[in-house]
């Protein structure tokens, strides 16, 4: 293995992702990737665009300057959003924030980082769901001959009925689950807070039957995995990277039945749709956050803004065709190498 050029750095990437950040921020795994990811990228910038190796890395590399050209390739060669381009800059300077509280002859570079210029994020009040229909017809496509076909169909159902995060689902056991009348669902999401949503006749009745199958001889009080996976004979937590994969798969099958579902359909379009169409079928706003998990009403109110915009467009469209409204569709890493199992060492991984 290479020498590394500042020690430094490297200790300080290691204790914020191994225990700064998941011990005393008690950040999520989600929380986590993302700030993995900003520095990930950065460090792959600076090796590819600067010729420096990851060895070579040091405080004195992280300018103003060269933050400033990360943020301008994040945006023209990665083809990151706006918002995206400044999620990893934010993540950036958390990090260089974190170096100048364990070493005050760190906070040049901390400073350094002011006024690094940062893409404004239009205010877009639109939101993109699905209506119940599409809905329906993407639950519809799992061959529920086979298990996976099964496991997936009520995957969806769960994730639609709920309105959970994917992550949520996905740490979702079965003592979770109370079945007996009313039925509810208990999620651990964003913040570290539990709340109960309620789950439907039907949902119960598909979840009783998945139990049988995927989970026999198991109780109501059981610590496993509602979704699982199995590896050398194992269960282990499902991956979101799964769930994406084949979201997406019966997505784009469903879009020969229905033209207007998009070709990416992803674990958090279920969530919007799920919040819009309790919104639409006049749930308050107030319970609809409640049952979200979102920590601010604020939050919220991008499903009112989209209601009220679906509106106004379809009467403008009325009003201009003088004829009732028509639906409109919706719309390199590193190598295997030294510096790999540099990056591993160090927590990047």
């Amino acid at each position: 293995m290479g020498r590394i050029v500042d020690k430094q750095l490297f200790n300080l990437i290691h204790d914020y992702f191994t225990l700064y950040l998941p011990n005393y921020k008690s950040a999520s795994e989600h929380t986590l990737r993302s700030y993995r990811k900003a520095l990930d990228e950065l460090l792959e910038f600076i090796k590819q665009k600067h010729g420096i190796s990851l060895f070579e890395v040091s405080f004195d590399k992280i300018t103003r300057d060269l933050l400033q050209e990360f943020m301008v390739y994040l945006r023209e060669e990665k083809k990151c959003k706006d918002s995206t381009s400044n999620l990893r800059l934010t993540c950036i300077k958390a990090f260089l924030k974190y170096c100048a509280e364990s070493d005050a002859a760190l906070t040049k570079y901390y400073l350094s980082t002011d006024g690094v210029a940062v893409r404004t994020v239009p205010d877009n009040n639109l939101i993109d769901y699905l209506s119940e229909k599409a809905v329906r017809a993407i639950i519809a496509q799992p061959d529920i001959e086979t298990d996976m076909g099964q496991r997936d169909m009520f995957f969806m159902i769960l994730l639609y009925d709920t309105g959970a995060r994917v992550d949520e689902m996905l740490h979702a056991r079965i003592c979770d689950v109370k079945t007996e009348s009313p039925a509810t669902m208990l999620l651990f999401g964003k913040g570290k807070k539990y709340r109960q949503v309620p789950l439907s006749a039907r949902t119960v009745s598909h979840y009783k039957k998945y139990l049988k199958k995927f989970h026999p001889g198991e109780d109501a009080y059981s610590q496993e995995y509602i979704f699982y996976t199995i590896h050398d004979g194992e269960h282990h937590k499902m991956s979101d990277n799964n769930v994406r994969i084949f979201m997406r798969r019966y997505g784009r099958e469903a879009q020969r039945l229905c033209p207007e579902i998009p070709d990416n359909v992803h674990p958090h379009l279920f969530r919007h749709s799920r919040a819009m169409h309790l919104y639409q079928g006049g749930m308050d706003l107030t319970l609809v956050s409640q049952w979200l998990g979102h920590a601010n009403l604020q939050t919220t109110l991008i499903y009112a803004h989209a209601d009220t915009e679906q509106k106004r467009k379809a009467i403008e469209l009325a009003e201009h065709f003088g004829s009732p409204t028509k639906k409109n569709p919706s719309t390199g890493r590193y190598t295997i190498d030294d510096e790999e199992t540099l990056k591993r060492l160090y927590g990047l991984l």
